[in-house]
């Protein structure tokens, strides 16, 4: 199984960023509105082989934002036991949980956030605003250079 969601739900733009660089940091690539930009792909890998990236970060947000592991799958295009597998990966990774799950899946209680899974949230967007700030001016050359 592929660590981050599927082609069909990233065109979907289902947790991608669109643009030079994200909308959260303010950085202007000066191309023309409306024109393909250049994007930046944040992936962790762990020791142990666990990966963490943008999919999994957007679907722990929906799952708090929805306030459901079910509604956050349906937002993201993907099935409730793709979306579960993925609750499992994370949390397997590190020492707590980052979402508490009930303990028989469907019909117990709503997945939620834990305080471990919204720091991991803020850290993760952290080192990429970061990231995105620290290659601005190489990302805005690249973009110069790029055949439309």
């Amino acid at each position: 199984m592929g660590d981050e969601l599927s082609e069909s739900a990233a065109s979907k733009g289902v947790g991608t960023r669109h643009g030079l660089v994200s909308a959260r940091t303010g950085i202007a690539d000066g191309a023309a509105v409306g024109s393909p930009r250049i994007t930046v792909k944040l992936q962790l890998d762990l020791p142990g082989g666990a990966r963490i990236g943008p999919g999994k970060i957007r679907l722990l947000e929906l799952i708090e934002e929805a306030g459901s592991l079910s509604r956050a799958a349906e937002a993201m295009h993907v099935s409730y036991r793709r979306a579960w597998l993925f609750v499992q990966q994370i949390n397997q990774a590190f020492d707590e949980p980052a979402v508490s799950t009930p303990e028989h899946g469907h019909g117990g209680a709503a997945a939620r956030l834990t305080d471990f899974g919204k720091e991991l949230i803020r850290r993760y967007r952290d080192i990429e605003l970061r990231a995105e700030k620290g290659s601005a001016d190489a990302l805005s050359w690249i973009a110069s250079h790029h055949k439309t």
